[in-house]
């Protein structure tokens, strides 16, 4: 098997202000619940299993909390308003040996006081030509890709 160690650095263009904590999303795994918490999902035909040096939603959890941060919201823990979801396919796979493609789809959802006010979904599908050493770049470009679409769309709808 082998293993990405990524270290995720924040870049989204959006200005927000406020108080927020967000708490871990959940990874929901493969469709047959055989994933173990830190393996990406991948098709059948790759014999060779990869892995995130941590488990997928710690992973996708902080990469939330330094883009709110780097938006110019104050996250921390026991504010009312809290930024939740489930990271529902994160899927890396080559395509015709001289491509790679990762997918993302994650439910994010926004409570205050206890009380939904906000749920939106975001989807990500990138390509790039096949190079084991990009990988990580790939992914880390979906997962921001998703968080814009998630900020963006919260700012709209004033949930955040």
């Amino acid at each position: 098997p082998r293993v990405l160690y990524l270290e995720y650095q924040p870049s989204n263009p959006f200005k927000g202000k406020g108080p927020v904590q967000v708490v871990p999303f959940l990874y929901a795994g493969h469709a047959r619940g055989l994933m173990k918490q830190n393996e990406l999902e991948s098709s059948s035909r790759d014999v060779e299993s990869l892995y995130l040096s941590q488990d997928i939603g710690d992973f996708f959890t902080n990469a939330v909390r330094k883009e709110l941060g780097f938006s110019g919201y104050n996250v921390q823990p026991g504010e009312a308003r809290i930024v939740s979801g489930t990271i529902e396919k994160f899927f890396l796979d080559y395509v015709r040996e001289v491509e790679q493609r990762f997918e993302i789809r994650v439910t994010f959802n926004v409570n205050r006081a206890g009380a939904a006010v906000f749920a939106s979904s975001c989807h990500s599908n990138l390509r790039q030509a096949e190079d084991w050493m990009k990988s990580g770049s790939l992914i880390e470009r979906g997962i921001r890709d998703c968080i814009e679409q998630f900020i963006e769309s919260a700012q709209a709808a004033r949930a955040l």
